[in-house]
């Protein structure tokens, strides 16, 4: 796997070296360090902190004046399967709010998977993957199972629909949910257990950031979708109508994002109108 780490200034630099060491050492087959253009020292210090196996092929990119330009670019010329970034800033107040900005836009922006460190740093043992349902949640199965096998780590899949949490120990139980999204679920599952990863169902009922917010107290990644929305011909009022579901879907994203208590990686997915 190409992995690409900012290892410049940040808020959780030091969280993010703790964090990306035994995914360096487990996944990396190639791995590209960023930072700012003044910034070019850290990356030697990172490479101090992190070892690396003398086989991995590392790439040094300390260009930009801004760290949002450094992991841009960095990213168009290098493209790295996955990106991890630290915390930049601390939730909004109104000294940090144009950084956080920018911060947000850049994220927004990456057409890869990213990682972002922050909040509660520890071994990841437990990944909880919030749900929708939806088929693109299949997306999000080669990059977790690679995660999560390197990890040795047990696999959560919740989805926020009923009123208390229902766990299914095998898929021939009958499932209180629309009969596409359980089948998608009960997909999703599979595939995970198919590949070596020991996977549970749970389905919860609730406001859906509330509910996905008090489970990531039991575990230790948070895995969540984006959308990139391209339109395709359709009415104008289709195309109105699904943008604003695309947009309330991009809020939601960025709310999690913006509160999660621990780190959260963002699959990014191709959504047409």
């Amino acid at each position: 796997m190409h992995l690409a780490l900012y290892v410049g200034n940040s808020l959780q630099r030091a969280d993010l070296i703790t964090f990306a060491a035994p995914l360096i050492t487990t996944l990396a087959q190639r791995l590209t360090l960023i930072a700012r253009a003044d910034e070019a020292a850290m990356l030697d210090d990172a490479i101090g902190h992190f070892q690396p196996s003398p086989a991995i092929h590392i790439r040094r990119w300390s260009q930009e004046h801004s760290f949002a330009a450094a992991i841009l670019t960095a990213v168009q010329a290098e493209q790295p399967d996955l990106v991890i970034v630290p915390a930049f800033t601390a939730r909004a107040t109104p000294m940090n709010w144009p950084r956080r900005q920018l911060e947000f836009t850049m994220l927004g922006s990456l057409p890869i998977p990213f990682l972002r460190v922050q909040g509660r740093i520890s071994p990841i043992r437990r990944i909880v993957i919030a749900s929708a349902g939806g088929k693109q949640s299949l997306g999000c199965v080669p990059l977790v199972s690679q995660l999560a096998r390197a990890c040795q780590a047990e696999v959560t899949i919740l989805h926020v629909a009923s009123q208390e949490p229902v766990y299914f120990d095998s898929f021939t139980q009958q499932s209180p949910l629309d009969e596409s999204i359980a089948s998608v679920l009960q997909q999703l599952a599979a595939t995970f257990n198919d590949l070596g990863v020991r996977t549970r169902l749970q389905v919860a009922r609730g406001l859906v950031e509330d509910t996905v917010l008090a489970e990531c107290k039991y575990h230790d990644v948070l895995v969540i979708g984006s959308h990139q929305v391209t339109f395709d011909d359709q009415t104008p009022t289709e195309s109105w109508l699904r943008a604003l579901q695309r947009l309330s879907l991009q809020d939601v994203t960025r709310d999690l994002l913006d509160r999660s208590p621990i780190p959260v990686l963002v699959i990014q997915r191709q959504q047409s109108l």
